[in-house]
């Protein structure tokens, strides 16, 4: 995800804010919801005014800052308008940079709620989503659960903030960045998770073999778990944004494997094995009650056909297969339209 300084993920920041709010004093919060060229800090930036003339946090500085800081400080102040505009080019007078579409509300008491469900320890550590919208004008905030948005809705998989222009609405992810889980300990697992490392995925490892599953085989996983398979929920918790590898040492296992985690419908499920495996798994999946549209949604057999022979080669399709998926999920930007 991108930095949290001064995010909706940093917890001092939001504190802070929840803290003036409680006293009672007002509180105008810039955030940058977008940004074309280069610009110093991106779409989730934030920088808060106090009616006092102090300031915390900060949209990226230099002419940009400057003009949204002074705004802030008025409307803090009692003097000033909210607003929701690009800062351009143009209107800071700057011969070279980027663009930012800020806004500047003054915050009130659905803030209020919203930033105490943001500071809630289940919002920092399970995924959920900081929603705002201005419609009509009106700025609205809320946080909203994984659980609470529909399986189709593209907010429950953002691993960065999104605005869209159409519903003047903008998400910010909250809690933990995805993990791609890595079940099985074999050969190509311990081929593929340094090379996810490398491209920036935080890798977890589980196995049901001690001998296998140990910390020193894995140094790029943030954490190698033991246990059985069919109990894997007692460890991990995979959600909708996270990636899961399935390479375990049998068909039976890989089923468990993927039965249990298909409730969360993950972003990304790919499977080890041949094609007649993976018909053969796709079909006791079925049987057993899986939805079929998450079936379908599987890459299974795993990988780019790169026509990859070894782990390393193997490692490497899988590796290249979610690289893709996960650019798929970016937003794009105002400049790429």
């Amino acid at each position: 995800m991108n930095d949290s300084r001064d995010s909706m993920r940093d917890q001092d920041f939001v504190r802070r804010l929840i803290e003036e709010l409680e006293a009672g004093r007002p509180v105008a919060l810039c955030t940058v919801l977008a940004t074309r060229g280069s610009m110093p800090r991106g779409a989730g930036a934030r920088m808060a005014a106090f009616a006092d003339g102090d300031f915390m946090g900060t949209v990226g500085g230099g002419r940009v800052e400057q003009m949204a800081l002074d705004r802030a400080l008025a409307l803090a102040a009692g003097t000033g308008e909210p607003f929701l505009e690009w800062l351009t080019m143009e209107t800071t007078g700057m011969a070279c940079g980027g663009d930012a579409l800020i806004a500047c509300d003054l915050l009130g008491r659905v803030d209020l709620d919203a930033l105490r469900d943001a500071q809630r320890p289940n919002a920092q550590s399970q995924p959920g989503v900081y929603c705002e919208s201005w419609e009509g004008g009106a700025h609205h905030a809320e946080v909203l659960s994984l659980d609470e948005l529909a399986s189709d809705d593209s907010r429950a998989t953002l691993e960065a903030p999104l605005w869209d222009e159409a519903s003047k609405s903008y998400a910010e992810p909250l809690g933990s960045d995805p993990v791609a889980y890595v079940f099985g300990a074999g050969h190509v697992s311990h081929a593929l998770v340094p090379v996810l490392a490398s491209v920036g995925f935080r890798v977890v490892v589980y196995d049901d073999r001690p001998e296998l599953a140990v910390a020193e085989r894995f140094p790029a996983a943030e954490r190698v778990l033991c246990g059985d398979f069919r109990s894997l929920g007692e460890q991990v918790q995979v959600s909708r944004r996270d990636y899961v590898v399935v390479a375990t040492h049998g068909h039976a296992a890989d089923i468990d494997v993927l039965e249990r985690i298909a409730p969360a419908e993950p972003v990304y499920t790919g499977c080890l094995g041949s094609a007649r495996k993976s018909a053969f798994a796709r079909g006791v999946l079925a049987k057993r009650g899986v939805s079929q549209a998450w079936i379908d949604s599987l890459c299974m057999p795993i990988g780019d056909d790169i026509l990859a022979v070894t782990p390393g080669e193997i490692a490497i399709s899988i590796t290249g297969e979610m690289i893709r998926r996960r650019a798929e999920l970016r937003p794009v930007r105002p400049h790429e339209h």
